[in-house]
């Protein structure tokens, strides 16, 4: 059952960088709370695109070769950028707030659940 799991965190994380890598301005105008941020940067915006991108394909080509350090790796990116927004949300944002609560379902409780997902991975046949 993990493994689905993990397949769909996958799966979340490659629309989400393609969606940013080719419609950069669409995602800043409509991604909930992106615009909130600062002004529109589209080198930002594609650079962060593009990592979402190749950090989900490396956790995909990870599971498809069954090799959990690239699982990691190819994670590492994606979890590293929950735990950044985390932090900002406990340091600048009030919990309770739509923008903190859209935070926090959108990027920070899925980069929990990859990093839980990639550092408990044992393998196609133990998932």
């Amino acid at each position: 059952m993990r493994i689905y799991a993990l397949w769909a965190l996958v799966a979340y994380y490659l629309i989400t960088g393609l969606f940013i890598s080719i419609a950069p301005l669409t995602f800043y105008e409509t991604g909930p709370g992106v615009s909130d941020t600062g002004p529109y940067n589209m080198h930002f915006l594609l650079d962060v695109g593009f990592a979402f991108t190749i950090s989900a394909l490396g956790v995909a080509y990870g599971i498809y070769r069954d090799l959990k350090p690239l699982v990691i790796f190819g994670s590492a990116w994606l979890v590293v950028h929950g735990v950044f927004h985390l932090v900002l949300w406990f340091l600048h944002t009030d919990p309770g707030s739509e923008a903190a609560i859209t935070d926090l379902v959108l990027v920070v409780l899925p980069a929990a659940l990859l990093a839980y997902l990639a550092a408990t991975y044992t393998g196609l046949k133990g998932n």
